[in-house]
């Protein structure tokens, strides 16, 4: 369930998930900020993508009142099939328009992929330093679009 609070009324309300595909539920899909609204992104096998996978679907709810979605399909580009070579969990989006992903084994997380859904392009960047964890029981976690107010008081 995805709650909302209006500040004007201080009321609360659910978000239907009404006239969205019937594969796409929040509880096995990424929700992400898109341009400050709700979006729920997934491919064809829910929350993960593999080198087969051919697309993504992002469902953004365009009127909380009125409980509309509306759908963005980003079609895969071949390419995709020889940079993806194990199954990936979507992570979410940074910005509005670059997917991100990282491998589901979470034991040899040496990389993380940038998908941009507008220019077509995929970024594979490397992360240094987690082969040191190799073997050991420890939850790697991707935190996106973070921001901390170092400002003193």
């Amino acid at each position: 369930m995805v709650v909302c609070f209006d500040l004007r009324t201080e009321k609360f309300s659910c978000v239907k998930f009404s006239g969205i595909s019937s594969k796409a539920k929040p509880a096995s899909q990424t929700l992400v900020n898109y341009n400050g609204k709700l979006g729920l992104l997934m491919s064809e096998d829910f929350c993960c993508v593999y080198g087969g996978s051919k697309s993504f679907e992002l469902w953004v709810l365009r009127d909380t009142a009125k409980h509309e979605w509306s759908t963005h399909v980003y079609v895969l580009p071949l390419l995709w099939k020889a940079v993806v070579t194990e199954t990936m969990y979507i992570d979410g989006m940074v910005g509005t328009n670059e997917i991100v992903l990282s491998a589901c084994n979470r034991d040899v997380h040496s990389y993380v992929i940038y998908y941009n859904v507008e220019s077509k392009t995929i970024t594979k960047v490397g992360v240094q330093g987690i082969e040191a964890f190799q073997g050991k029981d420890v939850d790697i976690r991707l935190t996106l679009n973070y921001v901390e107010n170092v400002k003193l008081l």
